[in-house]
């Protein structure tokens, strides 16, 4: 495999696979999810969407099954309160911060060491002069693959000095063109309510006989037409309220041209769903879309509104964060 330089430093890819000869690989850039493959029907699938370089990744603005943080989704006005302070972190979408700023974990090169032929860890020191976020923190990831397909990722947060985190993975599960013959369910009943600038306002919504209603079962394809017609809303980019759960899937997705299905599981009582086309910018402007992003984290914008989670880290404190993918063929 040909080597790949990033800022100057070597990336690394780390191929997990299991008894079932399903294959992941993550990449030492940002933690990215290259290929989680299963052998379906005599053939090798990669769920999601993917690119084969690190540097196509890197260029790509759609955050393509990175990492993110230190925080997932958008801060209002890129500042918050912290230790009675008010601090200001680069803002990257007007004058808001979205998913950590151009600089976020989804950007930095990790240290990493295969564990064993199903198990990576990934480290990484943050500080105020790497993101511009405030605070010292240490952070591992590990990803430990399953024999029953089951990608297992939990985050060891410390920190050294009062800051603040809260991760997702940006993953695009890769759908057919047109979100055909998919059907998605969401283990909760409400959305956020956001503004004009897809800041929430603090309000949830109930989603129960709206475009949004994903309780039970349901066609995304016709929930996206449904969407255009009653909201005048392109696709979806809505944050969820979920019932956290490592053993309930808070989001199942349902391919049913592939004979697939595909399980999120999260600590944490936030999902943020994203239609897009990622890798054509002129499909996704479009409204043409082939891939869902399933963003857990805690409810966005949590640290403007305290109700929805504690995303706050005191000097000293150490935090474990968990989430969880299964994809089955049948």
């Amino acid at each position: 495999m040909k080597k790949e330089m990033y800022q100057g430093k070597e990336i690394e890819h780390f191929t997990l696979t299991n008894a079932n000869d399903t294959r992941v690989t993550i990449l030492s850039l940002g933690g990215i999810i290259q290929e989680y493959s299963i052998m379906h029907h005599g053939q090798r699938e990669n769920m999601i969407v993917n690119f084969d370089s690190a540097q196509q990744y890197a260029e790509n603005p759609y955050q393509i099954c990175k990492q993110i943080g230190r925080i997932a989704g958008r801060i209002k006005d890129a500042r918050f309160e912290l230790d009675g302070k008010e601090v200001q972190v680069p803002a990257n979408e007007n004058h808001n911060c979205l998913h950590g700023g151009d600089h976020g974990v989804s950007s930095q090169v990790f240290d990493g060491y295969q564990v064993s032929s199903n198990e990576v860890t990934l480290t990484l020191n943050l500080n105020p002069t790497v993101d511009g976020f405030p605070g010292d923190l240490t952070l591992m990831i590990n990803y430990i693959l399953r024999d029953n397909n089951r990608l297992d990722i939990t985050y060891d947060i410390t920190a050294q000095t009062a800051t603040v985190y809260d991760p997702t993975i940006h993953i695009y599960w890769a759908l057919t063109q047109g979100l055909k013959n998919v059907d998605v369910r969401i283990n909760g009943t409400q959305r956020q309510e956001t503004d004009a600038e897809k800041i929430p306002t603090g309000k949830l919504l109930d989603n129960v006989g709206t475009a949004f209603d994903f309780s039970k079962p349901r066609d995304l394809a016709k929930a996206v037409e449904a969407l255009r017609k009653e909201e005048k809303q392109k696709g979806f980019d809505n944050g969820y309220a979920v019932e956290p759960s490592m053993t309930e899937p808070v989001v199942e997705i349902n391919e049913k041209d592939q004979k697939v299905k595909i399980k999120v599981f999260s600590d944490r009582n936030g999902l943020v769903i994203f239609t897009a086309d990622p890798q054509n910018g002129e499909n996704d402007s479009q409204g043409i879309f082939d891939s869902l992003a399933t963003e857990v984290q805690t409810l966005p914008d949590a640290l403007h509104h305290n109700e929805f989670g504690n995303v706050r880290l005191a000097a000293g404190e150490h935090k474990q964060i968990k989430i969880a993918y299964q994809v089955e063929g049948y």
